[in-house]
């Protein structure tokens, strides 16, 4: 009976049913249930199937690597038993003349550094010259301790947090592996401290004290708790990079291409001289038992990328596609803000302008009660660099229609071609020539957008206030000699060097910060805006229209490129939140001011030299 009663749980263990309808598996995959099971049900969503395939297949590629580390290290601890010095692995002959590595770095089926790869689980592996060059742990409990933050206390980020619920969920798998044959099972029950540290070269280092409880269900049965130290080291393997054709065919839903599908289609039948002649070794498009649609299909994507110029194709042909020329379309929302407007223009001009680039800036002008002359200082700003440089500088009139930024991107958006490369700009933002480059490759047309992560300044006046960066006691010495050593090379730089330095900020921690949850800054093909659908029209005022839009992005079937953008400076403006705001843009509002005040130095410093915010003194007569 218990055989039978186990046997029954086991199956609903494995045959993991979600009673959550639709919502099933829509939420997050990294759970011991879901690692369990051999099949998930139920799975409403076609879009959820493959994600759940993907989230598979990509626990299925951490296995062969962690094999391939496996080894990596027996052929490095074998060549130390033989005497082979770990420089000579990668080069070693066996018996016979057979090489170990048959293929050398840069060919095809390189297996990778055997030095790297098959260094022991050791953590000595790295062994400071100096003592500026250890790597400290940090102690982990409820909060986190690290003697290399400015704020030496403070909550475990959910990156952190999630990287150790990964790590101890993968050593309890390790563990309840042998379940089965043992008659017991080891449930986690709560992380008690740990140590961790990040080194750059090798890895991640844990070490970890577990609060388990042990469960024997055969024999004599018992439940107990145990607790047990892990020493755990997560090795990072070799770079890999995949490159990505920029001619990528057309998605097959859309309404041209099922034109010409169709039309090819038609065209193939008609190629068949006697659809009856048994002679022939030929099979009917119509006959189902015989069909060959694939051949159909291939045959009708060839006609087409034939038709198609010869930088749209998508093919093997040795040729540079024009990436780097492509036409860029900035749009650019605009209420008031002449003098901003203005410095934005003069980074335009330095940048664009001067150099003949391939970009043209679409302006969606708002009237702002407050500042009107606003208006028609813009107007005319424009009017003049066009006339200047007679380059494509456009105005969409707005009027006294109330803001949104969605809205006025969508009415940007009308003045380009479905198949216009268009980036959404800030007007606080500064960019240069890289910034350009960089939106041309990584925005490919049906497969991926970008969604830059800018550098944010903060306040110039916490930022070189003596007030926030030293004690009131401190004496600041005086710092020429320091500042004597300058670069004097500007002369042998070209004119495109210079302007990008003079568009590029000084990225340091001291000075801003990368906006990880901003969104307001995206490259994307106007058809593939389209057919996510868009910005929601409905949100007024500041925020929100863009974390949606990314939201319905990254459930889309394209992919959504992330990546710290130095060259794209968010230049420090106050930020005013309207209280009228919605309660969920006026909270982020309100946590974006917050955030560009100052880094924890700063605020660090002003505590200490303002002890009454601290501990303000009570007020006589106050309870």
């Amino acid at each position: 009976m218990a055989k039978i009663q186990y046997s029954r749980m086991q199956m609903q263990t494995i045959l993991h049913h979600n009673g959550s309808g639709a919502e099933a598996y829509t939420g997050r995959l990294k759970k011991r249930e879901v690692h369990r099971a051999i099949t998930l049900h139920p799975v409403k969503d076609h879009r959820q199937m493959y994600r759940l395939h993907t989230y598979f297949k990509n626990l299925r590629i951490q296995d062969l690597r962690e094999q391939s580390l496996d080894l990596h290290r027996d052929i490095q601890s074998s060549a130390r038993e033989l005497g082979v010095e770990g420089t000579h692995v990668n080069n070693f002959v066996l018996p016979g003349g057979v090489p170990l590595f048959t293929a050398k770095m840069g060919e095809p089926g390189y297996l990778g550094d055997n030095r790297i790869l098959g260094a022991p689980i050791d953590f000595n592996r790295y062994k400071a010259n100096k003592v500026e060059d250890i790597v400290p742990f940090d102690f982990i409990t409820k909060s986190i301790h690290s003697v290399s933050h400015s704020n030496p206390k403070r909550r475990v980020e959910t990156p952190l947090k999630e990287a150790l619920d990964d790590v101890i969920r993968e050593v309890m798998e390790i563990i309840n592996a042998p379940s089965r044959q043992r008659g017991r099972v080891i449930d986690f029950n709560e992380l008690l401290y740990g140590y961790t540290r990040l080194q750059p070269v090798h890895g991640v280092d844990h070490v970890l004290d577990l609060l388990l409880k042990y469960r024997r269900y055969r024999g004599r049965k018992m439940t107990a708790a145990v607790r047990r130290h892990a020493y755990l080291q997560q090795s990072f393997t070799g770079t890999e990079i995949r490159e990505l054709p920029m001619g990528e065919p057309a998605p097959i839903e859309e309404a041209e291409i099922l034109e010409q599908l169709e039309l090819n289609v038609k065209n193939y039948q008609n190629d068949y001289e006697d659809f009856d002649d048994p002679n022939q070794n030929q099979n009917s498009f119509l006959d189902i038992g015989n069909i060959n649609v694939r051949q159909a299909f291939e045959n009708s994507l060839l006609k087409i990328h034939n038709n198609l110029p010869k930088m749209l194709q998508w093919s093997n042909d040795n040729y540079e596609y024009a990436v780097y020329y492509r036409q860029i379309h900035f749009i650019l929302p605009l209420l008031g803000r002449f003098e901003t407007f203005n410095r934005f223009m003069k980074n335009y001009e330095d940048i664009v302008l001067k150099s003949d680039q391939p970009v043209s800036l679409i302006v969606v002008l708002f009237l702002d009660t407050e500042s009107p002359l606003d208006y028609e200082n813009s107007e005319t700003l424009v009017k003049h660099f066009k006339s200047l440089y007679g380059k494509d500088i456009r105005i969409v009139a707005m009027g006294a229609t109330t803001f949104s930024r969605g809205a006025a991107l969508t009415e940007g958006l009308k003045e380009c071609s479905s198949d216009d490369l268009v980036s959404f700009i800030d007007v606080d933002m500064m960019f240069n020539h890289i910034s350009l480059r960089r939106i041309r490759i990584n925005t490919v047309k049906y497969n991926q957008v970008y969604f830059p992560i800018v550098f944010s300044q903060y306040n110039p006046e916490v930022v070189y206030s003596d007030d926030y960066n030293k004690f009131k006691e401190e004496i600041t010495e005086n710092t020429e000699a320091d500042n004597a050593e300058e670069n004097n090379d500007d002369d042998t730089k070209t004119e495109t060097e210079l302007a990008n330095l003079k568009y590029s900020g000084d990225i340091d921690n001291d000075f801003g910060y990368f906006r990880q949850y901003g969104f307001g800054i995206l490259s994307i093909f106007k058809c593939d805006f389209e057919r996510v659908g868009g910005f929601d029209l409905n949100i007024k005022g500041w925020g929100l229209e863009d974390v949606q839009l990314f939201e319905t992005l990254i459930k889309s079937n394209l992919t959504v490129y992330r990546i710290a953008d130095e060259t794209l400076v968010h230049i420090f403006h106050s930020v005013d939140c309207d209280s009228k705001l919605e309660k969920s843009q006026f909270l982020m509002c309100l946590g974006t001011k917050a955030s560009t005040y100052g880094s924890d130095k700063h605020m660090t410093y002003y505590m200490l030299n303002h002890p009454e915010v601290l501990w303000p003194q009570k007020v006589k007569g106050a309870s």
